[in-house]
């Protein structure tokens, strides 16, 4: 694993919950004696936003406005390729010898990838490196699901993206070669919006594809209760905000 692969989980592990709300909770616990009401305001900040993340109402918050930036795909117009992007991996999966596997996330973006081509016929390139120091790619593995499981092939494997932004550029290039200059980019919703502003930079055209549409699921009593599942994606889209908000900055500070 890369220094600057390290340097953001940390980063993600101290900003993201569970974790910055026991912060703040600790800051607050600190602060008891020299400002207790600071002390209280922080404690209580903290136990509230992490019981408020912990709901399927309060995680909808932060993934609605990501979810509404790009609508689900209506056809495939005039692309020529359809990129799909790495989530992760599974480690070792027991079930199928111990072989690396696609996460959730990851699958349901492989399904749809799967479902495009077999609408429209685009060839596939899956990209994703190892950040992880695996010794097999995300690329690999992801065309070995889609073979595997969905009976796809792949023409192009990009292996060595350690980012969103790496997803982007090293994909545009390889594609650029072969003259392809519109692509759809398959990941989920969630993600989306941070992959289409990688993607502008690269000088591809490049259409949303997005998957695993959270916000339109039916309303329940249990949405208002905490739960692990709910922080989690909760998680996952701060970490997009947050993501985006890095973007913003290097972009605008690079020359």
């Amino acid at each position: 694993m890369s220094f600057s692969v390290l340097l953001s989980a940390v980063a993600s592990s101290l900003l993201l919950p569970p974790v910055s709300p026991l912060l703040l909770c600790l800051a607050g616990w600190l602060w008891r004696r020299r400002a207790p009401r600071t002390g209280a305001a922080l404690v209580l900040l903290g136990v509230a936003s992490l019981l408020v993340l912990s709901t399927r109402i309060g995680a909808l918050c932060l993934i609605a406005p990501l979810e509404n930036q790009y609508p689900p795909l209506a056809s495939v117009g005039d692309a020529q390729a359809i990129v799909i992007l790495g989530s992760g991996r599974i480690d070792q999966a027991p079930e199928y010898g111990g072989l690396d596997d696609a996460t959730p996330i990851g699958m349901k973006r492989l399904q749809y990838g799967a479902a495009l081509h077999r609408q429209s016929g685009l060839p596939i390139l899956v990209t994703g490196g190892s950040p992880d120091g695996s010794p097999q790619s995300e690329a690999e593995l992801m065309a070995r699901v889609l073979q595997r499981d969905f009976g796809v092939p792949v023409r192009w494997q990009e292996r060595h993206a350690d980012t969103t932004a790496d997803n982007a550029t090293l994909s545009a290039a390889m594609l650029k070669a072969e003259g392809i200059e519109r692509v759809l980019v398959v990941t989920d919703s969630i993600h989306m919006p941070r992959a289409m502003r990688a993607f502008a930079r690269t000088g591809l055209q490049a259409r949303a594809a997005a998957t695993l549409f959270l916000v339109p699921a039916r309303a329940r009593v249990t949405d208002y209760l905490p739960g692990a599942s709910h922080l989690q994606m909760a998680s996952y889209a701060l970490r997009e905000w947050i993501g985006q908000a890095w973007y913003r900055l290097r972009t605008a500070v690079s020359p």
